[in-house]
């Protein structure tokens, strides 16, 4: 728990994490009042209570996701700048295990995006239900809670591989380009590839826009999920293999 704590008061005392915090939630929430009063205002009025909350959750969510590049950033940095700064070192010396560390640092991070997550969804949600008044919105019917897990997880993952790719690039610059590569880019050019449609399962943004309904449901949504996590976990792994074989090496 020292860790956690370490990690936290660092993370809390950079500048740049309530930077990316701010532009994230600001622009994701503008984003999804903005697209949540024009799909609401399209909607059939014949529309029952439970499928006019699930509109309302899954516009929700799409802004949301809109956050996971700022995110994916404050997850770069929080390493990176360690490694620039030469604090790395410090962090070090006072907590020895490095993949003690990371994981700390893991968590922290998991935690702000989902904190992020929440200062968009909570607020975007009572305006949809307040726009869609009309409709009279149920709660949240069952099948909501998977667009909420998939969201979450989507915003959790890229802010872990931003970690991951900073910690195994140590360059703040380099890891962002990398991590703008991956979230937008390769599933830009999977699309326009002959074989795109077997490469785009396994890139993140795939089984993301499936668990919020945006793309149509291609595999199993235990499977997606596990695909998307899958984006967190081996990065992270491999960070720590890296951590592992400098600190042999140095």
């Amino acid at each position: 728990m020292s860790a956690v704590a370490a990690e936290w008061i660092k993370l809390r005392s950079m500048r740049s994490t309530w930077w990316a915090l701010g532009i994230g939630v600001l622009v994701s929430l503008v984003l999804t009042v903005l697209g949540a009063a024009t799909v609401i205002s399209r909607w059939d009025p014949a529309r029952t209570s439970d499928q006019a909350a699930m509109g309302i959750v899954v516009a929700v969510y799409v802004g949301v996701v809109l956050a996971q590049l700022p995110l994916g950033m404050l997850g770069t940095m929080s390493i990176s700048g360690e490694h620039a700064s030469g604090m790395i070192d410090t962090t070090f010396v006072a907590t020895p295990s490095r993949a003690r560390v990371l994981m700390a640092k893991a968590v922290v991070l998991s935690g702000a995006a989902v904190g992020g997550s929440l200062l968009i969804s909570v607020p975007g949600y009572l305006f949809g239900r307040f726009v869609a008044a009309e409709f009279r919105p149920s709660l949240l019917p069952a099948g909501a809670w998977t667009v909420i897990a998939g969201g979450t997880l989507m915003i959790v993952v890229t802010t872990l591989l931003g970690l991951a790719l900073g910690t195994i690039l140590r360059n703040g610059a380099v890891a962002t380009a990398a991590l703008v590569a991956i979230v937008l880019v390769l599933p830009f050019l999977a699309m326009n590839l002959p074989w795109g449609e077997q490469i785009s399962p396994f890139l993140p943004a795939y089984p993301a826009l499936q668990l919020i309904e945006q793309v149509p449901g291609i595999m199993p949504t235990w499977t997606a999920f596990t695909a998307l996590a899958a984006w967190a976990v081996i990065p992270l792994s491999i960070a720590m293999i890296a951590n592992e074989r400098s600190r042999h090496g140095s």
